[in-house]
Formats: structure tokens, sequence, C-alpha cells
């Protein structure tokens, strides 16, 4: 009798499990968004996880039921020096208040180590709290060295969790007139 019971909860278990969406972000399809807002199968790039959420091609992403946009260009700042900078958008769909931090965001340049941002941005996005369906934008920087390539820039909702925003993006080589 105890063993038909505890055949029947882990049947029951291992059906529920697989209806229920799972709490790691992931995909199901190239071209299309999942309830997680990734890419299904994106490019390999170093350090890549398998609970990353890369960007779709609308540069957004859904991690921690936040939206995360992140729009990448090179932009030169007040002192005449050009930085890896991104437009952000964050929107809080979680039923509590949601904590972001300009922090999170770290960029991998084709060769070289991770960076943090700089503070020569416009308009920062600096920190704060979200309530739900509020709405934080800013711009982020990061020193540029000239390098031409495929660059990795990475959301960490929280400290101690596996799951990422991913973008990549590429800055391709310059032209002189």
């Amino acid at each position: 009798m105890k063993r038909t019971l505890v055949s029947t909860a882990v049947m029951v278990l291992a059906a529920t499990a697989a209806i229920l969406p799972s709490s790691f972000a992931g995909a199901t399809s190239q071209s299309t968004r999942d309830s997680a807002g990734c890419v299904a199968h994106p490019s390999t790039y170093p350090g890549q996880r398998a609970t990353d959420c890369v960007a779709l091609k609308n540069d957004t992403v859904v991690v921690d039921h936040t939206i995360v946009m992140a729009k990448w260009a090179l932009v030169a700042d007040k002192f005449g020096f050009t930085n890896v900078c991104a437009s952000v958008s964050i929107k809080n769909q979680n039923k509590t208040k949601y904590f972001f931090n300009d922090f999170n965001m770290t960029l991998r340049p084709p060769s070289g180590d991770i960076m943090v941002l700089n503070f020569t941005a416009r308009h920062p996005l600096n920190d704060g709290f979200l309530r739900q369906s509020d709405v934080a934008k800013g711009n982020i920087c990061f020193n540029y060295s000239g390098q031409f390539g495929r660059y990795v820039a990475m959301y960490t909702p929280h400290p101690r969790t596996n799951i990422r925003a991913i973008w990549i993006f590429h800055i391709g080589e310059r032209v002189y007139e």
C-alpha cells in the first residue's frame, strides 16, 4: 500500500513538473519569444551558462519577472572619449518591489576580462526600487579600448542567482574618411 502511494505521488509530481513553466530562463524557438523572452539557440560565447537568457532581436530579455531592454552603441562622453554604452529600460512585473542596480550589468569585450561600468553616462540608470509595473530608464557606459568584434553584456538581477540576461553585439571596423 505504501509503495503504491509513493509511486502515485511521484507520478503526480512528475506530471505536474512537466506542465509547469520552468523557473530557469530558456527558450523553445529560434524566431519567437517564449514565456521567458529568450533566443532559443544562441551562438556560443565565453562564460555561457545553460540558465542564460539571450536577448531577442529587439534587444529585450525577460528575467526574474522583469523586462529588460538594452540598446548598445559607441558614444562619445563629455571629455571626447568613446565608450560602449547602452540605453536601458527595466520594467518590474513582480508582485513585490524589485531592486535594480546599474552595477548588475557587466561587459566582456572580444578579448579581455569582464568590465564594470564607468561613470561617464549621461542620464545614468543608477539604482532604486520599482513597484509592480514601474519602469526605470537610463544609460550605462563602459570604457572602450578600440577592440573590434563580438561583445557580451550580462545583467545579473540578483547576486546569488544563476539566471542572467545576455546581449551579444558586434562593434565593427572604423571607416576612415
